[in-house]
């Protein structure tokens, strides 16, 4: 994700028609803030926000480092952050903010020839490092015999893991770039198509119609609050995508090597 101080820099296309969004991802909009953040007679100006609900997917930060460490240290301590904006701002999300349930990266920058400074926050469910150096675990399928039929203590149910991700991108931009899409499934352990020397455009193939049908099945959806940036939520319903890739690679919109052992094939399918 980009700083404030290097705004006017884009570059790193893909060669996607359809995944068509550049990198890096610029946290602020170039002509304007979208309001304040409200913790102790501070108020550090608001350069882009998103929510999911009532939680804070990614918030971009301008003001005193005091500031914006005052505001984001209630934020981690489950305390509600007010949100205050303008009439002209289009905004239908919390008004209070809050975190989600689960671990936040904070990064900082000083901006130059000011005493300010530029800080961005976002869980780790839309970090895309994190999320490929630890990876949830993968759903453990039952076993007969696990409780036995004559046994009187309740069953052991597995604690639900939220693998939802969230893919972000420019605010001027209708998707994301295809390397955030392909690195936020890595994440999720959703285990596709590996790349082929003799096809390489194979894995462009693959994240476009992943992209499109996900988008169909609800399996990706957009973010409606969203301000300075533009989110997508990935479902982590693991089964669904299997489906999805099964789907693709039996009809015919997934290319598959004709020659690739079925051993292969079920690894890359069941993750």
């Amino acid at each position: 994700m980009q700083s404030i101080t290097q705004f006017a820099h884009r570059s790193n296309t893909s060669n996607s028609n359809i995944l068509t969004g550049t990198l890096p991802v610029r946290a602020c909009h170039p002509d304007r803030f979208f309001g304040t953040l409200h913790i102790d007679g501070q108020q550090p100006r608001v350069a882009a926000l998103v929510c999911h609900q009532m939680d804070v997917v990614a918030v971009s930060l301008v003001g005193y480092d005091t500031s914006i460490g005052a505001a984001l240290a209630n934020l981690w301590n489950r305390v509600a952050v007010p949100f205050l904006f303008p009439q002209d701002i289009d905004w239908k999300g919390p008004r209070k903010l809050e975190r989600r349930a689960e671990g936040y990266k904070q990064f900082t920058t000083r901006l130059d020839g000011t005493k300010e400074v530029h800080a961005m926050a976002l869980p780790l469910s839309a970090h895309i490092g994190e999320g490929i150096l630890h990876p949830p675990d993968l759903p453990v399928e039952p076993k007969e015999g696990d409780v036995p039929a004559h046994s009187t203590s309740a069953a052991k149910l597995p604690v639900p893991v939220d693998r939802t991700r969230f893919v972000l991108g420019n605010w001027d931009e209708e998707t994301p770039h295809l390397r955030s899409f392909l690195g936020q499934l890595y994440a999720m352990r959703v285990i596709f198509l590996h790349r082929n020397h003799e096809h390489p455009e194979w894995v462009d193939t693959w994240a476009e119609q992943l992209w499109l049908r996900g988008r169909a099945r609800k399996l990706v959806t957009p973010l409606q609050d969203a301000l300075g940036l533009k989110a997508w939520k990935i479902s982590g319903d693991l089964t669904a995508w299997s489906q999805l890739i099964s789907d693709g690679t039996r009809e015919g919109w997934l290319p598959w090597a004709d020659g690739l052992r079925s051993a292969e094939r079920e690894l890359v399918l069941a993750g």
